[in-house]
């Protein structure tokens, strides 16, 4: 597994949710990574069972150098992220898949909010896949440390956004 990650964010899972299906949230983040949202649609209710798609475009520049051998020019993204209802505690789980148009890479994620007192525990799963002989192992390798830190910075900000937009 390339990435397992916990992290408490101070606000509740509800708050947490409202934020990761609002457009503004996703065009800060975006902002955040070098990135332009393209488009975002969020089918269901955060209340309930939602999904949220959303695409992004950035620079081959801010993907890692053995990746650049391999992605050309602009890089779109799409993310696929499916939230679970609450469970009767309060928790909820996302399963997510981002794919990156052009190449064969994907990941797979998912994360677990687990409601606690007013705070929630995120826990984040995931893998890469990328299907390139011979330097497929290498991508992977480099791009494991960007996946970590975009996890580490979305805890982040998620609190920031949410302290400053209610």
């Amino acid at each position: 597994m390339a990435l397992e990650k916990e992290t408490v964010i101070t606000h509740d899972v509800s708050e947490i949710i409202t934020a990761y299906t609002s457009k503004a949230f996703h065009e800060h983040l975006a902002s955040k990574v070098g990135s332009e949202l393209r488009s975002f649609e969020v089918k269901g209710t955060p209340d309930g069972g939602c999904e949220v798609v959303s695409q992004q475009a950035m620079s081959v520049d801010k993907l890692p150098e053995i990746a650049k051998k391999v992605v050309k020019g602009e890089v779109q993204v799409t993310v696929d992220e499916k939230w679970s209802p609450a469970d009767e505690g309060g928790s909820r789980r996302s399963d997510m898949t981002v794919k990156i148009q052009g190449a064969p890479i994907t990941a797979e994620a998912s994360q677990n909010l687990h409601a606690r007192d007013g705070e929630t525990l995120s826990t984040v799963r995931g893998d890469i896949t990328v299907k390139i002989p011979l330097i497929g192992n290498k991508v992977k390798s480099a791009a494991e440390p960007y996946m970590r830190k975009f996890v580490e910075l979305q805890a982040r900000e998620v609190s920031k956004w949410i302290e400053k937009n209610g």
